[in-house]
Order: C-alpha cells, then sequence, then structure tokens
C-alpha cells in the first residue's frame, strides 16, 4: 500500500508541476500583454499630448482672428449706422418728392381749365403772328412785282 501512496504523492506532484508551468506560461502571457498595454498607453499619452498642443495652438490663433474680426467689425459699425442715416434721410426726401408731386398733381388738375386756356390763347396769337408774316410777305411780293413791273 505504501506503493500507492508514492504514486499517488508523484501523480500530485506531476499534476502540480503541469499546473505551475501552465500557470507560468499564463503568466508570462499575461506579463508581455501588460507591457503592450503599457507601451500603447505610452504612445497614445505622446499623440493626445501632441494633439493637445495643436489644439492650444489652433485655440490661440482662433482666439487672435476673433479679436481681430471684432476690431474690424467694431470699426465697420459706424459705417452702417450712416448708411442707415442716408437711408432715412432718402425715405424723407422721397416723401416729401412725393407730396410736392402730388401737390403738383392737384394744382394742375384744379387749375387745368385755365391751362387750356392759356395754351389756347398762345396758339392764337401764334397763328396770328403767322398770318402777320405770310400777310406782310404777301404785300412785299406784290410790291416787287409791281415795281419789276414798272421797270420793264
Amino acid at each position: 500500500m505504501e506503493i500507492i501512496l508514492y504514486v499517488a504523492a508523484l501523480i500530485a506532484a506531476i499534476a502540480l508541476l503541469v499546473i505551475a508551468v501552465y500557470l507560468g506560461m499564463t503568466l508570462r502571457s499575461t506579463s508581455k500583454t501588460m507591457d503592450e498595454v503599457a507601451k500603447s498607453l505610452e504612445e497614445m499619452t505622446g499623440e493626445v499630448k501632441g494633439i493637445t498642443d495643436q489644439a492650444e495652438k489652433l485655440m490661440s490663433k482662433t482666439n487672435d482672428l476673433l479679436e481681430d474680426i471684432n476690431g474690424k467689425v467694431a470699426k465697420v459699425d459706424p459705417v452702417f449706422d450712416a448708411v442707415g442715416d442716408i437711408g432715412v434721410s432718402l425715405l424723407g426726401l422721397s416723401q416729401s418728392v412725393r407730396e410736392l408731386a402730388t401737390l403738383a398733381t392737384n394744382k394742375v388738375t384744379a387749375n387745368e381749365q385755365k391751362i387750356v386756356q392759356a395754351v389756347s390763347f398762345s396758339n392764337s396769337i401764334l397763328s396770328f403772328r403767322d398770318k402777320m408774316k405770310a400777310n406782310k410777305a404777301a404785300k412785299k411780293a406784290a410790291s416787287e412785282a409791281q415795281e419789276e413791273a414798272v421797270q420793264l
């Protein structure tokens, strides 16, 4: 029976040895994995630091650009105010012209009969003047014809 105990102890020792070998291989594999994870984390930390630096530079440039734009907008604001004032002035002028045109139209309408009479009177005067010129020319032609007849 002693032999069975020795064989059992030997089997148990071999089983423990196998377990220890597999456990050692697993721990070595885990150690390699942990080393690779550590290296990856270091690389990622470096890359994130680079990205952070670039982001800070970009934010700085963006802030400078925003300040520049705000300064230029502040300089341009008076121009827009002036343009707005010109628009208001033009609106007032347009309304005044419209009122003046309406008033003139109303006056013309009210005095239409007088205007028609004035135009008719001026046409009569022009017609009379033309008749007088024609009459004068006819008298002159008749006088010249008489002088020619006398000379012949």
